[in-house]
């Protein structure tokens, strides 16, 4: 029976942000405290996207056809996914849904656990599949280049570990800040060199956004 996926992306926890301090010891850890100064030290350079990030799927196993089990399709659809709004696979990535689709789907992405709910229904086509992602890990390299992308600034920082974990379509930002040296708000006379702090979220689909917070720091 042909299986015909009806993917849906949904919504996940923010990352805990990782309280980071400068090699000198003289940046807070609390980043909201820190100065112009020392939040310039953090930043990291790259070049700006000329178009949205795309990410590298070039590892992903061959998809299985048609007469391989409900779940081994799933699972590849489900690791398919997530790579693509992480920015690239895993290869110690371990997707597993059960056969008959009656429970969650679990995958482990560069060692965090995740959890994706999943239903099935029959169809005069075939078996359809939803999986739905109240979480979805995006690695902070492919957050920063999404920032980049954003702000049009070379020099931007994130403040979270390796993998940060996002929920699309939230109202509240992830609890994490992200930096970019774009020059300040756009009405306000400031320095070429000033590092705003923005708000991240996931829109549904698996796409990231920004929010310039209008704050100023000394």
């Amino acid at each position: 029976m042909p299986l015909t996926p009806r993917k849906t992306l949904l919504p996940v926890t923010a990352a805990l942000a990782l309280a980071l301090t400068a090699c000198s010891g003289g940046a807070p850890e609390d980043l909201s405290e820190a100065s112009q100064e020392d939040l310039a030290a953090l930043l990291i350079e790259g070049e700006v996207p000329t178009d949205l990030p795309e990410a590298d799927l070039s590892g992903l196993p061959e998809e299985p056809d048609e007469s391989a089990p409900m779940g081994e399709r799933a699972e590849w659809h489900l690791l398919s996914d997530v790579s693509a709004a992480a920015g690239e696979v895993d290869p110690d990535a371990v997707a597993e849904c059960p056969d008959d689709l009656s429970a969650s789907c679990t995958l482990t992405y560069r060692g965090t656990d995740l959890e994706f709910p999943v239903t099935s229904e029959e169809t005069p086509g075939g078996v359809e599949f939803t999986v739905e992602q109240p979480e979805l890990p995006v690695n902070k390299a492919f957050l920063e280049d999404w920032l980049r992308y954003h702000t049009e600034a070379e020099a931007v920082f994130c403040d979270t570990g390796d993998v940060a974990v996002l929920v699309p379509g939230a109202e509240e930002p992830a609890d994490f800040t992200c930096y970019a040296q774009d020059g300040g708000v756009a009405w306000v006379d400031s320095a070429e060199d000033t590092v705003s702090p923005y708000d991240v979220y996931m829109i549904h689909g698996g796409s990231v956004t920004f929010s310039q917070r209008i704050e100023t720091r000394g």
